[in-house]
């Protein structure tokens, strides 16, 4: 392999770290570039253990990477093992000659191993001290000449893309965790003040996300994400203490239903100053709108009108109507009622495939 191609299989790397948070399938592809670049016969990448005595294999390529994956090594044992624990990466090219290597994982996994080059991962704590937090290892150099300093620096250099992707995807991983959290404290929120839709909220995303896949909306899809969110959290606009305090003293019910619209804009408004929330403000600003023209708050007609509201705007009327006691076959006769009028056809006809399919509640 030339210079300008080894540089090319890093920078592809480089760019897969932008594409994707997927660590398995990142530290795959760092994993298989380390077996091309060094023209080594297997890989691994071994990661800390929770408990900080241990090694455990993330990735291992090879025919027996899948036996080797189910294998834990203590730090300071074997060669991996002391390389994470000295934090020095190390070029053993006849491991019959070195005391450290135990062959254990050999004994397991029934792979033989010639030679190793094995390298830390090693990340930055705040206190800008070096953490091992994990190693990276080609096995079985195919060339005589066994491993080189080129060899290492370059597998060096993916421990360190490595690295960061690690520390990327935890962080990415905490942040879901934390918006995860924050979304089910507002949707416990909303349903504080408006108690007849406790446990509702799921129900509805449940629907609207079933009706998302069979719309061909992919999982992964920001329009996905519209829906699950817009529908968890359509009714925002309700936390508004002026909205509650408007409504609560309207003086007849033309002018609470008049001020109880605004809870689209306000809602709207709400999560527009949430960096994480902001795409869905459409959605909640739209969700009542009606697909003939006549909803509110703007008059928006057929496909101008977001389609995750146009989901969110049938699975509200449907949850409404289930809530008021009407039952599983009105709910789908008016559906189809107001099927192009109120509501998108589409969204109209997979609904009620789905309603029909279900027993009666």
């Amino acid at each position: 392999m030339t210079e300008i191609e080894k540089l090319e299989e890093i920078f592809e790397i480089v760019k897969s770290l932008s594409s994707t948070l997927d660590l398995d399938v990142l530290l795959k592809r760092i994993g298989e570039a380390a077996e091309r670049l060094t023209n080594s016969e297997a890989s691994s990448i071994m990661l800390v253990d929770d408990d900080k005595q241990h090694l455990y294999f993330k990735t291992a390529g090879g025919e027996h990477g899948a036996i080797v994956k189910k294998i834990k090594v203590k730090l300071g044992e074997g060669i991996a093992g002391n390389v994470a624990l000295t934090k020095k990466s190390e070029i053993v090219n006849d491991v019959s000659l070195d005391a450290r290597f135990t062959g254990s994982v050999d004994k397991q996994s029934g792979f033989k191993t010639r030679s190793i080059l094995a390298v830390p991962m090693l990340m930055t704590t705040s206190e800008g001290n070096s953490e091992v937090i994990g190693v990276v290892e080609v096995l079985n150099k195919r060339d005589l000449q066994g491993y080189t300093e080129e060899d290492k620096k370059l597998l060096e250099s993916l421990a360190g893309l490595a690295s960061v992707t690690i520390i990327n995807a935890k962080f990415s991983e905490n942040q879901r965790n934390f918006f995860a959290n924050v979304t089910e404290l507002i949707v416990s929120a909303i349903e504080t003040v408006r108690p007849k839709y406790i446990g509702r909220y799921w129900k509805m995303t449940q629907l609207a996300t079933r009706i998302a896949k069979e719309l061909n909306i992919e999982p992964k899809s920001e329009q996905y994400k519209e829906v699950y969110f817009g529908t968890l959290l359509h009714d925002i606009g309700y936390l508004s203490s002026k909205l509650r305090f408007e409504m609560e003293n309207a003086i007849d019910i033309v002018e609470r239903a008049r001020i109880e619209k605004m809870h689209v804009i306000i809602g709207a408004e709400i999560v527009s100053k949430i960096s994480l929330l902001k795409n869905i403000a459409p959605v909640i600003k739209h969700h009542h709108e009606h697909y003939d023209g006549t909803g509110y708050p703007e008059g928006l007609n057929g496909a101008q009108i977001p389609l995750p509201a146009r989901i969110i705007s049938v699975v509200d009327y449907i949850e409404e109507l289930k809530i008021n006691g009407t039952s599983q076959q009105n709910v789908v006769e008016l559906l189809k009622k107001y099927s192009g009028l109120w509501f998108d056809p589409d969204v109209v006809k997979i609904a009620v495939e789905i309603l029909t399919s279900l027993p009666e509640t």
